[in-house]
């Protein structure tokens, strides 16, 4: 029977039961009884009086999904102030479960998320992001819900500052600083867009700081270091040298490379860069020209350098580091223990693959070219550059990177 007097929430005892019962008129203006899944009065009382709120607005066909996450937040957020986390994540489900019915009624649909729910959502609507992009947000979303364990199957909104916390400090204990801050800026993106969505009053990961980077990172090869690389390489990690010198592309967008890619007639290297998508046209530098030349062949789908071609970046370098130790240019890691157990931190190698960009960028400014055909050659897109819609001609390309030394000069 549907009754029809005031507004009026009250929380009663029921005999052999432990927990307050909540007394409401529910949208439709019957009279309902709801545990509150306390035996705390003052904490039944809370919700009691927000699942009213919630009843009232739907009734009004008021209660939106923004509406409702805000009353529960609210809500959840009042009890922990006086009782706790731990009371809040309790009422939690139950004002969840009351209001995802009210909203209903009132026409609409709530949305909620887990801390897990969540991420794979964001991650599913990243499609603006190259495939290389996804699969290391995928990792570091990973390591994540790995690190909260059985937390992340808990709502979103029970996620705070401490667990991104501690999240970063299990990470500092393993990786290097740039790698922390770079997990630390994939969870803050997520977590801004879950704000942005109103599935969160403000981003957990907002007041985390990054870690402090060392000065000294990578630097580029010297001269005498990359005769000693293309001494020691085969013919496909020699390929891949050169590629990498006189075009500045990436470990694995040199290995992805097929004569599709290149077009020796017009003296071009056409290419989509996996790290940021950015379609680039290289000319081709001279030395460069001449080992492509040597090499080529008819098959246009056939990759510059087979055994490399789809290979993990990881792999890669893997492969690329154990030419450097050949070369003597690094020391042959070991599995032996050390005493600082599995999860401790290697120290970084100053030199990589990746020093190859800066051995080029380090060439062309010694040569005298401007930052911003360095930076266009190079693929970095900087602020300067972007702020003026800067067009670096391919003249001028060809220009600056014909002032390249050869560094294949004397080779057979």
């Amino acid at each position: 029977m549907r009754y029809r007097y005031a507004d009026m929430a009250s929380i009663h005892r029921q005999p052999g039961k432990p927990n307050w019962f909540c007394a409401f008129y529910d949208p439709e203006g019957f009279r309902r009884f709801r545990s509150t899944g306390t035996d705390n009065s003052r904490i039944a009382r809370t919700i009691c009086v927000n699942i009213e709120r919630a009843a009232t607005l739907a009734r009004q066909g008021r209660l939106s999904n923004e509406k409702g996450l805000k009353l529960i937040r609210e809500t959840c957020a009042a009890v922990q102030e006086t009782h706790g986390k731990l009371a809040a994540d309790q009422a939690q489900p139950i004002l969840q479960a009351t209001v995802e019915e009210f909203v209903r009624v009132a026409g609409g649909e709530l949305t909620t998320y887990t801390v897990k729910t969540w991420f794979e959502s964001w991650l599913a609507g990243r499609t603006d992001a190259s495939k290389a992009t996804l699969i290391e947000y995928r990792r570091i979303v990973d390591l994540f819900l790995n690190h909260l364990g059985a937390r992340a199957t808990k709502p979103l909104t029970t996620l705070d500052t401490k667990q991104v916390q501690d999240f970063k400090q299990a990470l500092t204990n393993r990786v290097a600083p740039s790698t922390v801050n770079k997990a630390l800026k994939v969870l803050k993106a997520s977590l801004s867009n879950a704000v942005a969505k109103r599935q969160l009053e403000f981003s957990p990961a907002d007041h985390v700081e990054a870690v402090q980077t060392e000065e000294t990172g990578r630097r580029p090869f010297t001269e005498k270091e990359i005769q000693a690389l293309l001494t020691t390489a085969d013919a496909e990690w020699k390929t891949m040298i050169v590629l990498a010198y006189y075009t500045g592309l990436r470990l694995r967008d040199c290995a992805n490379l097929t004569w599709q890619n290149v077009d020796i007639l017009a003296n071009t290297i056409a290419v989509k860069t996996q790290k940021t998508g950015r379609q680039q046209v290289l000319p081709i530098a001279e030395p460069l020209a001449k080992h492509l030349s040597a090499m080529a062949g008819d098959n246009p789908d056939a990759p510059l350098c087979p055994a490399l071609k789809d290979k993990t970046a990881g792999w890669l370098s893997a492969q690329f580091y154990r030419l450097m130790v050949k070369a003597g240019l690094a020391e042959e890691r070991n599995h032996q223990s050390k005493g600082k157990g599995r999860d401790a931190r290697r120290e970084a190698s100053k030199i990589s693959f990746h020093s190859f960009r800066h051995s080029t960028t380090s060439a062309l400014k010694s040569a005298g070219v401007s930052d911003a055909v360095t930076m266009d050659i190079i693929g970095h897109e900087t602020e300067a550059v972007s702020r003026n819609y800067t067009v670096i001609d391919d003249a001028s390309k060809r220009a600056a990177l014909a002032k390249l030394p050869d560094i294949l000069k004397g080779e057979a």
